[in-house]
């Protein structure tokens, strides 16, 4: 796979560096026609129906991954276990250039970590799709724009950072573009690798005894991966694209635990927990892309993908208890293949100033999961099983979207239709071996209305409904063992959840925003922890109905010519209400809780080419349903120096200052008592430097209208 890789690489490297030095008289001839543009975005936009994070402006954004971006974006939260939240939800969905990645949220994470800030142009939020969009995502969708240049000639740049903490993190980058006439080539790849630890401490009291477990954890991460793709132009109207990517991801987990045993506070026995777990993730993706133009707005296109995902998970537990003399291993290897295909088409109209979208799409996902296990302990017992579980998926969706401008007034409404067909099949002795197929329709209007009150206020409402669909490995049955005391396990009873969503916002000068927002999800899927004498599992559930009211308040401010910040704050109040008396140990919940995440940002002009940069975010204690977390903060300093021109640049960052970024959650309901924290490696000095190469500031006004064209069609993807 690595020779692939580099296959791939060298070979759109060679070309478009060949077809780059084919120069001509004409070259020169177009630069007396073009002009420079100096636009420069801020590092957070506010628009109508989304906010963007201009990466490329943000001194802060060095090094980072787009997970790691995702903090520094208005009403988005990463938690302390990677959960991404929009206004306070969790269940995205994650889009690249406008195309669904159709993952479950643990490759939904992989993803945004194998994506390197140098290779991100943009980052949109948006917390109220439109009928155009997929209905799946309960919170909303986050869509990365990737850079791709629009500039004749051969440009492109290459980053390499090195961050020294405990252990260290490395990670490179490069793009490469050539346009040639009506011809666009692109290629840009990245290497990340790391290696960190993460210190792990859990007290559980079950029968009368406390449990209470220290250990650390080692993450071993290595993410190399290649974007190559080109368009052409044929005309004014028609333009054809293709792309292809692939992304490794290879993840190793030892780990090292102790538990005391403790009774009356004696200690009662000791536990020795050793783990090894290692995770090679490979995807592979394809693309084609038909784009039609026409006047009067009209435009219409074609779409068709195809994602291959491939598995392989070892995992070795060996439980070993010092007073009682006791040995227990577990052995297990899941290879999991995941096929995802979709075709779709897309197509606007204007009638007389009435802006009509309509379009169809077709997607089909199979998923087929092996897994082997082996449990034996020194006593002689030994137990094989093994599961086979294959999903299939067929999504049938169609949408019209209808918007009209009425002097101030800018209204939008849509509806969008999905049929969705379920297969599943588990070859594991306790459940059945077909499980019930499930077909479902569904229905998801919206509704957006805008009025431009004067040139410096807006204001606007927004209605939407989401659907979130469970994954496939949260319906696999199958008990997957993590230590003696702990095991986790699918639930193919899951029912997909529902959310409506309403929201109000007033905006200013275009750039500051006043939002508040109510929402109310039905058969909330949310992951709880059950408990059985002294075992502990954890399942996806159904947790009954979950209430949110949101307020956010997000704005640049510039303090003086040199000076400006960037703040958001977003309390927020949350309320549950499900009987979960039926899982072992818990009891029925009808209680909420306030929660408050805060981003400020300080971004300092030191000189023309020396800038600076100071965050600090902070999340509030919160909880779900049956969880509680406590406060989490972090502070970051950032410094930038532009050389030769502006095409090399300097970074210097160091990351969590005080050191402060530790994770603490808690559980108190029913018999169910349990804290757990986790700190992990946070602070440390990061050094970098970006070079750029080839004609990246000059562009031609005509090449400048067909790029904004184009991005207007994408944006429909």
């Amino acid at each position: 796979m690595k020779k692939l890789l580099l296959s791939v690489t060298l070979l759109s490297s060679l070309f478009i560096y060949a077809f780059g030095q084919q120069k001509t008289d004409t070259t020169k001839t177009t630069l007396l026609q073009q002009v420079v543009v100096s636009t420069t975005p801020p590092p957070i936009s506010i628009k109508t129906d989304k906010i963007i994070l201009n990466v490329d402006k943000n001194a802060n954004a060095v090094g980072l991954n787009a997970l790691e971006l995702l903090r520094q974006a208005p009403g988005v939260n990463v938690d302390g276990q990677e959960n991404v939240k929009i206004s306070g939800k969790t269940g995205i969905q994650v889009l690249i250039d406008g195309r669904l990645q159709s993952l479950n949220s643990q490759q939904i994470i992989a993803l945004l970590k194998a994506t390197n800030a140098a290779n991100i142009k943009s980052i949109e939020v948006i917390a109220n799709p439109s009928a155009k969009y997929d209905a799946a995502g309960n919170a909303g969708i986050i869509n990365i724009i990737l850079k791709k240049s629009e500039q004749n000639g051969l440009s492109g740049n290459v980053t390499a950072g090195y961050q020294q903490m405990e252990n260290y993190r490395q990670n490179s980058a490069f793009n490469l573009n050539l346009k040639k006439n009506n011809l666009l080539v692109y290629v840009n790849g990245n290497f990340d690798n790391s290696l960190q630890s993460t210190n792990v401490t859990t007290n559980r009291f079950a029968n009368g005894k406390l449990f209470a477990q220290q250990g650390v954890e080692k993450q071993g991460y290595s993410n190399p991966g290649v974007r190559t793709g080109l368009q052409y132009q044929f005309s004014e109207k028609h333009q054809l694209g293709a792309l292809f990517s692939y992304q490794q991801v290879w993840d190793d987990f030892p780990s090292n635990a102790t538990t005391q045993i403790i009774n009356s506070n004696n200690i009662a026995d000791q536990l020795s927990t050793i783990t090894r777990a290692n995770l090679t993730e490979n995807r592979w993706a394809y693309h084609l892309n038909y784009q039609f133009t026409g006047r009067d707005k009209t435009s219409f296109s074609i779409d068709a993908d195809q994602l291959n995902y491939q598995s392989n998970l070892s995992n070795t537990v060996a439980n070993t208890f010092i007073y009682n003399p006791t040995v227990e291993d577990f052995d297990a290897s899941t290879q999991t293949q995941i096929s995802l295909s979709a075709l779709k088409a897309d197509a606007t109209f204007n009638l007389n100033n009435l802006n009509l979208e309509a379009g169809a799409k077709y997607s089909a996902s199979i998923t087929k999961t092996n897994l082997e296990a082996l449990q034996s302990n020194n006593q002689g017992y030994m137990l094989a099983q093994g599961n086979q579980f294959n999903f299939r998926e067929n999504n049938y969706a169609a949408y019209i979207n209808l918007s009209k401008t009425l002097d101030k007034w800018n209204i939008q409404a849509g509806f969008r239709t999905e049929i969705t067909a379920l297969k599943r099949q588990t070859l594991l002795a306790q459940a059945p071996n077909r499980l019930p197929d499930t077909s479902y329709t569904n229905f998801f209007p919206n509704i957006f209305i805008r009025r431009q009150v004067s040139d410096k206020v807006a204001v606007g409402f927004a209605y939407n409904t989401r659907i979130g669909r469970p994954s496939f490995q949260d319906q696999n049955p199958y008990q997957y063992r993590t230590d003696y005391y702990f095991s986790n396990q699918g639930n193919p009873l899951l029912l997909p959840q529902l959310t409506q969503s309403f929201a109000m916002d007033l905006t200013l000068n275009g750039q500051t925003q006043i939002k508040l927002s109510y929402s109310i999800t039905n058969n909330l899927i949310e992951f709880i922890s059950t408990q059985q004498n002294e075992q502990t599992l954890t399942l996806p559930v159904n947790a009954g109905d979950r209430s949110m009211l949101n307020l956010s308040i997000s704005s640049p401010v510039k303090l003086a010519r040199f000076w400006n910040i960037y703040y958001s704050a977003e309390p927020y109040y949350q309320f549950y209400n499900a009987n979960l008396s039926n899982y072992s140990g818990l009891t029925a919940i009808n209680n909420g809780g306030l929660g408050l995440n805060t981003y400020l940002s300080n971004n300092i002009t030191i000189t023309k080419t020396l800038k600076g940069s100071i965050s600090w975010w902070f999340n509030y204690a919160s909880r779900s349903s049956i969880y509680s977390t406590k406060p989490i903060s972090s502070v970051d300093l950032a410094i930038k120096k532009q050389l030769m021109s502006d095409k090399l640049s300097l970074s210097f960052a160091y990351r969590d200052v005080f050191n402060t970024q530790r994770w603490q959650q808690s559980i108190l309901l029913g018999s169910v008592n349990q804290t757990s924290l986790r700190k992990w490696e946070s602070s440390g000095a990061y050094f970098a430097f970006s070079y750029a190469f080839g004609n990246g500031k000059i562009k031609s006004a005509a090449s400048k209208d067909k790029s904004e064209e184009q991005l207007r069609i994408k944006a429909r993807n």
